[in-house]
């Protein structure tokens, strides 16, 4: 059986929030996509990654492996740890799809990531954070620093 540790907050800099709404708004039509870090062993979201979105559609995204791969080692050398997948929903709510839940349990199958959904279905973007294991998904609180 594979145990995950659930959290109920994460924390993310107003920065980091306002650069991922806005790397959403210019993936359009597309959704877009990134990860983000922050110190190791903390929950708090210092950097943001912006990715290109491999897949260039409008209803799914996939992270690049090489440009994953480079983020990976930038965070490294910054002594930082990757948290989570950001990514956007350009006409559904900021909730994970069965796309999402699939892609989550190949990428991350014991669960530690984080998922941050920016939807820009309404006028106002909204952004939510999940954590998924298996079939469970868990919304996270997300704390603005």
């Amino acid at each position: 059986m594979i145990f995950a540790i659930m959290r109920s907050m994460l924390s993310i800099t107003a920065a980091v929030r306002d650069q991922m709404i806005s790397h959403a708004q210019r993936g359009l039509p597309n959704e877009a996509c990134g990860l983000f870090a922050g110190g190791k062993g903390t929950e708090t979201v210092e950097t943001f990654f912006p990715m290109q979105n491999a897949a260039e559609s409008h209803l799914i995204y996939q992270l690049d492996p090489k440009e994953f791969i480079e983020v990976e080692q930038t965070a490294d050398q910054l002594g930082i740890q990757i948290l989570g997948v950001m990514h956007s929903h350009t006409a559904s709510e900021a909730y994970p799809s069965e796309t999402d839940v699939r892609d989550a349990n190949q990428f991350d199958p014991f669960g530690i990531w984080y998922y941050l959904i920016v939807s820009l279905k309404d006028k106002e973007p909204s952004i939510r954070a999940f954590q998924i294991l298996e079939t469970n998904i868990n919304e996270v609180e997300i704390a603005i620093k």
